[in-house]
């Protein structure tokens, strides 16, 4: 059977880079051995970190006043190492909290910082209410997040915002655009569209950087020095990352992969708008995020019902998460056009076996 794989993430790998990777995992370069044997230390290693690094500027269009290092520990690490390096955050940030992800960095952050941190909680705002209410505070830096996967809440015009932004990027970045401006500090894990678990990408402007006396590992200014090899990478991870991006620049690039990323999520939302009488999406027109996409059926029998009947046919990782229940489509970037033409007839199949019930 056909497995179409929309999981959250761990997400799907595009075949081709599965093509590559497989040939790399048996005689990596033609040089005899396994990319999983790699040294950290050696050359080869080296240019697929620097070739990466550039592939990342390229396609972000970073620019060069940025930094960019690897690390391990995923998103959640950042909740610690972020403020650790950031100390006068302390007194100088506001949280815009979205969804679960940001207010867990949220909470992170009041630990660390022994202080109630500010923050504006989305409530079914619009963009200009939101912007209005932050613009009234004293704060010069904001943290977002920029895709909440479990809430389907996406922000992407960052210049929106009248602050210097501290983004998570961990479910959409190098899915879109955007603007460089205001931007100070982006991290992101790499298990969403940009390979596999085990690896966090930070993208930062230096000159921000605060550093106070803090244990080696957790100093960002010692893995920015070393070029991300302080200590024994993750080099599968960045190794596939590496193939992602030249994944995506093979593709078309940025604008591409974006222009692609809307037209599946456009379909999927009009399908599921034209069927309003009995599926609910709970997010306003405005904050839809083009990456994971939410629904529930107004039957609640049927959420269950439509993922096994999807599990049957070889569709995977449509559950919503565990603490919000209900479907989630995740239209990272190696999403195919057929896989959601595929998923659009299941559910019309699905509405149709039922309809009459």
């Amino acid at each position: 059977m056909k497995i179409n794989n929309f999981s959250a993430g761990p997400s799907k790998i595009p075949n081709e880079v599965i093509n590559t990777i497989k040939g790399s995992i048996e005689n990596f370069n033609n040089l005899g051995y396994s990319i999983l044997e790699i040294s950290h230390r050696s050359s080869e290693f080296l240019d697929i970190v620097n070739n990466s690094k550039i592939l990342f500027s390229q396609l972000l269009n970073i620019p060069s006043k940025y930094e960019i290092v690897f690390l391990q520990g995923g998103a959640t690490f950042q909740n610690s190492f972020l403020p650790l390096n950031f100390p006068n955050l302390n007194k100088d940030i506001i949280f815009l909290l979205t969804g679960t992800w940001g207010k867990k960095t949220y909470d992170d952050f009041n630990l660390l910082f022994a202080n109630n941190l500010n923050n504006i909680t989305y409530n079914n705002h619009t963009l200009k209410q939101l912007t209005e209410e932050i613009s009234l505070t004293k704060q010069d830096k904001m943290f977002l997040t920029s895709n909440e996967t479990i809430n389907g809440i996406q922000l992407r015009n960052f210049n929106s915002f009248n602050k210097q932004l501290y983004i998570d990027m961990s479910s959409d970045i190098c899915s879109y655009g955007f603007s460089w401006e205001n931007v100070e500090y982006v991290f992101a894990g790499a298990q969403k569209n940009l390979g596999i678990p085990g690896l966090t990408i930070i993208i930062f402007d230096p000159n921000k950087l605060n550093v106070q006396n803090i244990p080696s590992y957790l100093n960002l200014q010692n893995h920015l020095d070393k070029n991300s090899l302080f200590n024994t990478p993750p080099t599968f991870s960045i190794y596939v990352l590496y193939e992602m991006l030249n994944w995506m620049k093979n593709l078309g690039g940025l604008e591409y992969i974006e222009n692609l990323n809307r037209v599946k999520s456009e379909s999927v939302y009009a399908f599921l708008d034209s069927h309003e009488e009995i599926i609910q999406v709970p997010v306003n027109d405005e904050f839809r995020s083009l990456s994971n996409i939410i629904f529930n059926f107004k039957n609640k029998d049927y959420d269950k019902a439509f993922l096994e009947f999807a599990k049957e046919n070889g569709f995977i990782g449509l559950n919503g998460h565990r603490s919000v229940g209900g479907i989630r489509v995740s239209n990272y970037n190696s999403i195919t056009i057929n896989m959601i033409d595929d998923l659009l007839s299941l559910i019309n199949d699905f509405i149709l076996k039922n309809d009459n019930k």
